[in-house]
């Protein structure tokens, strides 16, 4: 695939979206040969950008703040435009709503064959009008989703045609950890026989922390009850909610049961150190959240909304809890934490789960197929599958 493909980000922030693309990326060069760039539309630094230059990656930035009055905002999207032309992509792939709608907007003038929008989340957007976000999805040639249920949502929210929509799940690996399970928990203050759970997840209002932190002071009450010590960890950046998160964990009297450790670059080495996932969320597509954690084999207690549960699967189903239920959050927890036996097998069939479902071989060989008959104009609209009920209800 000798085709330059232009991957188009939100920013150098580096978050689930991110990581999807920039792993993508990488595999297109090396297993396809495709040309790539990076395109962020804010050039504010973050992490994305050291990440694609580990794997060089060509990045360009271009300001787009998408505020203040109609001409201001048509100003930033002309500037994103000039950009992409002088790119000179055959493909355009955007991730997230900002880069989706500008590229729905201007592909045809950035003189590329086809644009192709990746859908992340199942989240409304106030940054854009309905009508404007509908617009520019119906001008996208191609949908990709990584969940049935997105595409369900973009169906019937948002009235695309479901025939353009294609799931591809997202590639789900990790790096070698940088630190071993001692020196992570040395430095955490964690005993050998302390508990340890992690949230992977920028705190922010997709996620749930507040239910979250109710159900850690039933499982903290429980386990003190027990003569046990158990000690919650949340991995992401601060991201509009921390102060909130913050203040009920002083309230629930958890500080010294509760560690806040930013964006955390080291993921590989926290999941080792750790003896469960959680994973409270308001909505997903298909969150990394969980998929990071079940890939490193570790079980995961979570929300039962519908891109968690398909995330997880059957082996992952019977540890959800309704959204904002604390009691059953708490209760998920603590089957888990106190049989090792059914975390270990637990955690094995997730492994197994994701390394099938979503491994590099799987994930890049549809994108590529896809772009690839994209490109040469032979493109079949995908036949729908099985609508996921109850999505609606998330």
């Amino acid at each position: 695939m000798e085709k330059r493909l232009v991957f188009v980000l939100a920013g150098e922030v580096l978050g689930g979206a991110e990581r999807n693309a920039l792993l993508l990326a990488s595999h297109l060069v090396r297993n396809e040969g495709a040309v790539v760039e990076i395109c962020a539309l804010d050039d504010r630094p973050g992490r994305a950008r050291a990440v694609a230059a580990a794997d060089d990656l060509p990045w360009t930035s271009v300001s787009t703040p998408w505020s203040g009055g109609r001409r201001a905002k048509a100003l930033s999207l002309w500037r994103a435009a000039r950009t992409l032309r002088g790119l000179r992509p055959d493909a355009l792939l955007s991730s997230t709503n900002l880069p989706n709608v500008v590229c729905g907007l201007t592909w045809r003038f950035s003189g590329a064959q086809v644009s192709l929008w990746n859908q992340c989340d199942v989240l409304p957007t106030s940054r854009f009008s309905d009508g404007l976000f509908r617009r520019a999805l119906h001008s996208s040639p191609l949908v990709v989703t990584t969940a049935f249920q997105a595409r369900d949502w973009l169906a019937c929210e948002w009235g695309a045609d479901v025939r353009r929509i294609h799931v591809i799940r997202s590639e789900v690996s990790l790096p070698a950890a940088e630190r071993s399970r001692k020196e992570w928990r040395a430095e955490l203050g964690l005993a050998d026989g302390d508990l340890a759970a992690c949230m992977l997840g920028h705190l922010h209002v997709g996620k749930d922390h507040d239910t979250l932190l109710r159900a850690w002071r039933l499982v903290v009450d429980a386990f003190e009850g027990e003569g046990r010590r158990c000690v919650l960890l949340l991995a992401g950046r601060p991201a509009g909610t921390h102060h909130a998160i913050k203040a009920l964990a002083f309230d629930l009297a958890l500080r010294d049961r509760i560690r806040f450790l930013g964006d955390v670059e080291d993921v590989s080495g926290l999941l080792d150190a750790v003896d469960l996932a959680v994973f409270s969320s308001r909505s997903e597509a298909l969150g990394r959240g969980a998929t990071e954690p079940m890939y490193a084999g570790l079980p995961v207690a979570a929300t039962d909304v519908p891109g968690i549960r398909e995330a997880v699967g059957e082996p992952g189903i019977p540890f959800l809890a309704l959204p904002g239920e604390v009691a059953g959050l708490a209760d998920s927890i603590l089957r888990l934490a106190r049989d090792a036996e059914l975390r270990a097998r637990v955690g094995q069939a997730n492994a197994e789960l994701i390394r099938d479902r979503q491994s590099a071989d799987v994930t890049t060989s549809a994108y590529a197929d896809l772009l690839a008959r994209a490109l040469s104009g032979g493109l079949a609209a995908q036949p729908p599958e099985p609508s996921l009920a109850g999505w609606q209800h998330a």
